[in-house]
């Protein structure tokens, strides 16, 4: 007997929050999706997508820890690396900044070529991540993301996806830049800010964004944050399903 279509659509999906220490505090990425979008149009949400049948090529370049501790820390058999490593992927794709290190541990400057013309290539599907890592002798290091949360899209949504939400630190020496086709616009913000906004109309956000930002905004600094997330993985359990909209319609 075959899956409903609904069971047949939910896909496997991770999502990066990026956060640094800015001037009025903690502050996190959020980009705007496109409002052509099938899912949330017009939302701002963390840089992240659907994990590719490819990221499991990619394991031979990361570092820090391996996929049987991951995949524990997620509650999986085996596959958990794959989530940190598109989250990583699409980060660059979306945001233009990559979490990477070369041979002497050093993340990759702003200027540097796989933030550029590697993006591109990359967006554009002429090229591979595995591919980019390799050409440029970078490596990623899934140590550096701590494990957030766990969010389910519910039956109904135009889309649905099994989320793995984690946070890191922002690369210091790179801007991030939305791509102009998925993503139409980006800011850095406090959560105070951006659940502000959200409150005043001027910002949408789902409810796992939501949720994710009110747990950020507990901590003063980035370091107290990943700190904490590091030491307190989520429970094996997703978080309750919850209400997907498009066109301003639940």
């Amino acid at each position: 007997m075959s899956q409903p279509d609904t069971a047949k659509r939910v896909r496997p999906a991770a999502t990066l929050a990026l956060v640094r220490d800015g001037a009025p505090g903690l502050e996190v990425l959020l980009l705007q999706r496109t409002w052509q979008a099938a899912f949330l149009p017009g939302y701002f949400v963390f840089p992240g997508g659907a994990v590719d049948p490819l990221d499991p090529d990619v394991r031979a370049f990361t570092s820090g820890r391996g996929d049987d501790a991951i995949s524990q820390t997620l509650s999986l058999d085996e596959g958990g690396a794959d989530y940190m490593i598109a989250a990583l992927r699409e980060c660059l794709e979306e945001a233009g900044l990559l979490l990477a290190v070369d041979a002497q541990g050093r993340l990759p400057a702003g200027d540097h070529p796989v933030l550029g013309e590697g993006r591109e290539a990359l967006r554009r599907e002429q090229t591979s991540f595995r591919a980019l890592c390799e050409r440029h002798g970078l490596g990623l290091p899934l140590d550096r993301l701590a494990y957030l949360g766990h969010w389910v899209t519910p039956p109904g949504a135009p889309r649905r996806f099994d989320t793995r939400f984690f946070v890191a630190l922002a690369p210091p020496d790179q801007k991030a830049a939305h791509d102009g086709s998925e993503t139409i616009d980006h800011a850095w913000l406090t959560p105070a800010e951006a659940l502000a906004a959200h409150r005043q109309g001027r910002m949408s956000l789902g409810y796992p964004t939501l949720r994710t930002l009110r747990l950020i905004g507990d901590f003063p600094t980035a370091e107290a944050l990943l700190r904490y997330a590091h030491a307190n993985p989520p429970t094996a359990s997703p978080s309750r399903p919850w209400p997907a909209h498009r066109g301003g319609a639940a």
